[in-house]
């Protein structure tokens, strides 16, 4: 999804995007397998990138739940991969990390925050965080939360869900969100905006930054605000405890982090939600979604 917001957000960067599965229309899109070092090393070396943004891996935690010796071979070797590869043509690395380096413990976590993950995804991140601090002399590591937009057919944002949702909604069948996990919901334009502002930033950076919107909300206030914004039918979503659930057991039901940074070094603002999805549904007037389709 950040991918290919990055993509079609149009910037003045020439882009050199990469996939692994879903093919890219775009005329300098390479293939490229991250667990493979030497494929990563050759393509990084071809290119001689000024940055690299990494925002590839697996990303689903359930996913890396079930299978964690692939989560590891990707998310961890992978970065080490593209960590090695810029370093050697001296490129700027932007790590994209998760709030799931918390436990959920706490009240609120700055850069500096103890991590202890409970997930093998959260796991991951650690790790990918600490090869990128120690291998890399110029980076930004972007701690960052659930994210809501547009996105391309390879994938659906979870405003993009509720919104198929209620749109296709019968009596019989509602959208269940949990009511009892929450988290700083991120409008991806926004994110997008503030990478692109790390990668203009003159003198290495070498920080951790929380980007992440300014409140925090559950689940079910989100799918909530999202009807009211589109204008439709709120009885359309139920809300459930997340205990009921199996991602319960690894998953933090609350994630709370400290933007004090982000608003000291980006001039990007990061939105609250209303003013978040009004902008989604703004881009969809003026037809952001369908660059989208000539792309991906």
């Amino acid at each position: 999804m950040l991918g290919s917001n990055i993509v079609v957000s149009n910037p003045a960067f020439d882009l050199h995007p990469t996939y692994l599965r879903n093919r890219i229309a775009h005329p300098r899109a390479l293939r490229l397998d991250i667990s493979n070092r030497d494929s990563v090393l050759k393509r990084v070396e071809a290119i001689k990138p000024e940055v690299v943004i990494h925002a590839g891996g697996m990303t689903k935690p359930t996913a890396c739940e079930k299978e964690p010796a692939l989560a590891y071979r990707v998310n961890v070797e992978g970065t080490a991969h593209l960590v090695e590869a810029a370093r050697g043509v001296g490129a700027r690395f932007i790590f994209l990390s998760s709030d799931f380096v918390f436990d959920g413990s706490a009240e609120r976590y700055d850069e500096d925050s103890p991590t202890n993950p409970l997930s093998v995804y959260g796991h991951t991140k650690v790790e990918g965080e600490e090869l990128v601090r120690t291998g890399s002399e110029d980076f930004a590591i972007v701690r960052t939360t659930v994210m809501y937009g547009w996105s391309s057919r390879y994938t659906e944002s979870m405003a993009e869900w509720i919104l198929r949702g209620l749109q296709q909604r019968t009596e019989s069948r509602e959208l269940n969100m949990y009511h009892d996990q929450y988290r700083q919901f991120i409008f991806i334009n926004e994110l997008v905006a503030a990478i692109f502002e790390l990668i203009e930033i003159e003198d290495p950076l070498n920080e951790t930054i929380h980007v992440a919107g300014p409140e925090l909300l559950s689940r079910y206030e989100f799918a909530q605000r999202l009807a009211q914004t589109f204008g439709l039918p709120e009885a359309g979503i139920r809300s459930i405890p997340f205990d009921s659930t199996p991602q319960a057991a690894f998953t933090p039901k609350r994630l709370s982090l400290d933007t004090t940074k982000a608003a000291r070094i980006l001039r990007t603002p990061l939105s609250g939600v209303d003013d978040g999805l009004r902008a989604m549904a703004a881009l969809a007037k003026e037809g952001y979604r369908e660059r989208f389709n000539r792309v991906f």
